[in-house]
């Protein structure tokens, strides 16, 4: 008798005292929204503490992960601001492994924290959480850009290669690595406002609400790293935050689509027609307030996930457009989980899910490890 097992990938956390809750991994094909608020204190310019919570894609809460509230060895604090809305966006990375957010190394209820300095004796250095399949939160990576200013989104490409969006100088779009301190690079000094930032088939984009850059920018070629990267404007929108970019036109050479939650408009949709982009429609209106926005393509046309933060009906909701390539965006947006008093949904993200065939471990994972190791070391002695 044989018995093969899978390999281990990544770094096990290791659940040493069992009365602390540990999250479990996350299902492939779930939904990952950035909670900022514990439902209690009321949201204000200071520090609030940051959840995550896993939804199923019909709206029902799998879990709620909350981020750290103290410094922990080299993982520090990540709480928000629990009024500005331009922060708290999380992303899913390139290769679909993990998720990042961004916050502030601030105890909860620290005043404007937005505002505060990421220098002198009471420094509050902005922070970058990478949360990798199986729930684990690495929150030590810290930047000291974007000074009096906010952090607002993250992305990273492998896990190691993170790009962050804010405001402020240095700000903009920052290059840095998983662990690193310090500055990081700033790849433009002169678009130093954006907002959130996303790769969409190994491109960066980022989103700007400011100057001649609001809409949707294409930053450099690829996934750039140095100064001075240049930025060119795509679809443009008054006030944007969430993207999601896809190619609905076997015919096209290259990306075709974008939707874009406007908090000024609604969800956009854009068409990229003879080399320009061309408005498709909009859905919803200014008082809805949409931010956070996902999506995939399925058979029946583009999914479409977003975070409402105004009108009577907010939270998260589910659109389909049946529409295709270059026609006006169709279907009528449903609430699928409700948003509770003194709560902020900002970000929304597809759930990240493991390499197919690895086996990966949760808090007790040393346990799970030490198992394994012995049942192969009978079966092979037999």
């Amino acid at each position: 008798m044989r018995v093969r097992i899978s390999k281990i990938a990544g770094i096990v956390a290791l659940g040493l005292l069992p009365s602390v809750a540990q999250a479990a991994p996350f299902t492939a094909g779930d939904l990952v929204v950035e909670q900022i608020g514990d439902g209690t204190t009321s949201l204000t310019s200071a520090a609030a503490p940051v959840f995550v919570n896993e939804y199923t894609p019909t709206g029902t809460l799998v879990q709620s992960i909350p981020m750290p509230t103290a410094v922990n060895g080299s993982n520090l604090r990540l709480t928000d601001s629990g009024s500005a809305t331009s922060d708290g966006y999380l992303n899913l990375s390139a290769d679909g492994k993990y998720l990042t957010l961004t916050g502030y190394n601030a105890a909860v209820g620290t005043a404007s924290v937005a505002s505060t300095s990421t220098t002198g004796g009471s420094a509050t250095v902005r922070v970058v959480g990478v949360i990798n399949s199986n729930a684990n939160v690495d929150t030590t990576t810290s930047l000291t850009s974007y000074s009096g200013n906010n952090i607002r989104s993250a992305v990273t490409s492998n896990g190691t290669d993170i790009w962050t969006s804010g405001a402020g100088t240095p700000g903009g779009i920052i290059a840095t690595t998983l662990g690193a301190s310090g500055a990081g690079t700033a790849l433009s000094t002169t678009v130093t406002n954006t907002r959130v930032v996303g790769i969409f088939g190994g491109q960066l984009y980022a989103t700007s609400g400011s100057g001649s850059n609001k809409g949707v920018n294409t930053v450099g070629t690829g996934l750039p790293t140095s100064s001075g990267t240049p930025f060119a404007l795509g679809p443009a929108s008054a006030s944007p935050y969430g993207m999601f970019l896809t190619q609905l036109n076997p015919a096209s050479p290259g990306f075709d689509t974008a939707y874009v939650a406007d908090d000024g408009v609604g969800i956009e949709k854009f068409s990229l027609v003879s080399g320009s982009w061309v408005a498709s429609g909009v859905i919803g209106t200014a008082s809805d307030a949409y931010r956070g926005l996902t999506g995939s393509v399925t058979a029946n046309g583009v999914q479409l996930y977003a975070t409402r933060q105004g009108g009577s009906s907010q939270g998260v909701v589910s659109l389909l457009d049946t529409s295709g390539y270059n026609s006006t965006i169709t279907g009528s947006p449903s609430l699928i989980v409700a948003l509770s008093t003194n709560e902020a949904f900002r970000g929304i993200a597809y759930a990240p899910t493991p390499e197919p065939g690895t086996f990966v471990l949760g808090g007790m994972g040393l346990g799970l490890l030490l198992v394994a190791r012995r049942l192969r070391g009978k079966l092979a002695s037999r």
